[in-house]
């Protein structure tokens, strides 16, 4: 039985958007429609700057569960953080999911958590990506940690490399569960092999405590430099959403289609701007309304001389037929009930 779903795939209550102050004592107005401000200063209900920085997103019982980094400004690895919302508009600060330890110090990267629910072992299992910042720069792979509640503490379980041979290393990732259960990881794989650097899009099918992987990979993609993927599904058709490699300077993402999770993949397609916006993908959160499914593009604008700076850039991705278009908006909203989004901070 599926508790909940992980979404490789929330909008802002800062001050001045939706006229809303910040702060826990602020009185402010319900309101359905969500009001995104790409790139704005993002406070939670507390008002405090949101930190959930490469995050992932989790919906259970109606409501989406948002984890993520605090990069408090520095490099390192600070803590991971949950928040909640039921109407994408007002983000509450659940708990700190996840902190440095002897297996994850703080001069680790470790980023990109994404959860999943267990129904063999009643569990909710956390992948992330962690690099030793001392280590080579390809020394890079995935890490698991397991709770038996959704807001924690998670305790580490374990990291590896991926594959039994050849091993692979294992970089920026999204999690994808189908409706039976099965998941799949799904990596951006940064290795040297015969002297040639080579980084590619991998994919691995959990094993079904969604603890670990299975021995061989069920997907090897082209060697086309591509990180930072996303997965999603829409009416048959799979979106496969990458950036390109840049360091911490944005690049134009690009897409591809397929008919299974496994393929065969499109070509890829520009998605966005040159700087996809000054963003890299974080994920992609289907809101499912009663009148329409919106898919939100979910990214993060990186500051690398100033990681607490960074923000979050979030827009409608739009369709016609299997293209996918992401087109800026300096304000837009959405309607969580309905699904319907318009331009602008009320629809206008």
């Amino acid at each position: 039985m599926l508790r909940g779903s992980a979404l490789i795939f929330g909008a802002a209550a800062a001050s001045g958007i939706a006229g809303w102050p910040a702060g826990p004592a602020a009185a402010r107005p319900w309101k359905h429609r969500s009001t995104f401000v790409p790139g704005a200063d993002w406070y939670d209900t507390w008002g405090n700057l949101i930190e959930a920085h490469t995050g992932g997103m989790y919906v259970e019982n109606g409501t989406y569960y948002w984890v993520g980094a605090n990069w408090q400004g520095k490099y390192g690895f600070q803590k991971f953080n949950l928040y909640s919302s039921t109407d994408l508009a007002r983000w509450e600060f659940v708990s700190t999911v996840l902190e440095p330890s002897s297996d994850l110090p703080t001069n680790h990267e470790v980023a990109r958590p994404k959860i999943l629910y267990n129904g063999l072992t009643d569990s909710y299992v956390m992948w992330f990506k962690r690099k030793d910042y001392a280590a080579s720069f390809n020394d890079v792979r995935p890490g698991v940690a397991t709770s038996k509640t959704l807001d924690g503490p998670f305790e580490f379980l374990t990291d590896f490399y991926p594959g039994a041979d050849p091993q692979y290393n294992a970089a920026d990732f999204c999690l994808w569960q189908e409706p039976d259960g099965t998941a799949y990881y799904i990596a951006s794989s940064p290795n040297v092999r015969g002297g040639e650097y080579d980084r590619r899009i991998i994919m691995f099918r959990l094993t079904p405590d969604y603890r670990g992987l299975e021995p061989e990979p069920v997907y090897v993609g082209p060697s086309d430099g591509r990180e930072a993927p996303a997965v999603f599904e829409r009416l048959g058709t799979y979106y496969l959403v990458t950036s390109g490699t840049s360091g911490w300077t944005a690049n134009q993402s690009a897409y591809r289609t397929a008919p299974s999770l496994l393929g065969p993949w499109s070509d890829l397609e520009d998605l966005g701007d040159v700087t996809t916006y000054d963003s890299q993908p974080d994920f992609i959160l289907p809101v499912h309304g009663k009148a329409k499914t919106t898919y939100l593009y979910a990214g993060g604008r990186h500051l690398q001389e100033a990681l607490g700076d960074s923000r979050y850039v979030w827009l409608p991705l739009t369709f016609s037929g299997d293209r996918l278009t992401l087109d800026y908006y300096d304000s837009w909203s959405l309607d969580p009930r309905t699904g319907v989004w318009h331009s602008g901070r009320d629809g206008s």
